[in-house]
């Protein structure tokens, strides 16, 4: 567990600490839990929030985070996780699916492809760097990652 943990504040340190970094985070290890559990993804948020979200904050040294982009890039990610899923099964070889990702993968994968695809707030560069670095911090492959990351962005328009 330290080991992760010193991974995670080391990544961190290359990248600036912001409101939006943490959103990103947060709302990483809420899609997480969600794939383990059938509760409504307001209940857990709202677990999250009051359970986890204070630790995460000191660890990040931060006050607050972006409580609009969290919200908004999980609850996008449930409206829309039937086209978020095709579009990234459509950018994995023939021979590997979905379903053969880790839930960590996924979660990351949905709420990028979110982001660039639906959400379109932010620069595409920006939200491939932030979820290849979270990505790599929580255990996947970043290059892969990346990978699947510049294909579903060349959908841009």
């Amino acid at each position: 567990m330290n080991k992760t943990k010193n991974k995670f504040k080391e990544n961190l340190r290359h990248i600036s600490i912001r409101k939006k970094t943490a959103s990103r985070i947060c709302s990483t290890q809420v899609l997480y839990g969600a794939s383990f559990s059938n509760c409504d993804i307001d209940t857990l948020i709202n677990s999250y929030v009051i359970n986890y979200l204070p630790s995460i904050l000191k660890e990040l040294n931060l006050k607050v985070l972006d409580y609009e982009l969290l919200n908004t890039i999980i609850k996008g990610v449930y409206k829309n996780i039937f086209k978020i899923d095709e579009i990234i099964s459509n950018k994995l070889s023939k021979n590997w699916s979905i379903d053969r990702l880790s839930e960590t993968e996924k979660s990351v994968l949905r709420l990028a492809t979110y982001e660039l695809l639906f959400e379109r707030k932010f620069k595409k560069l920006t939200i491939i760097n932030e979820y290849i670095s979270i990505i790599e911090v929580f255990g996947g492959s970043p290059d892969f990652a990346n990978g699947i990351l510049e294909n579903i962005s060349k959908e841009i328009k």
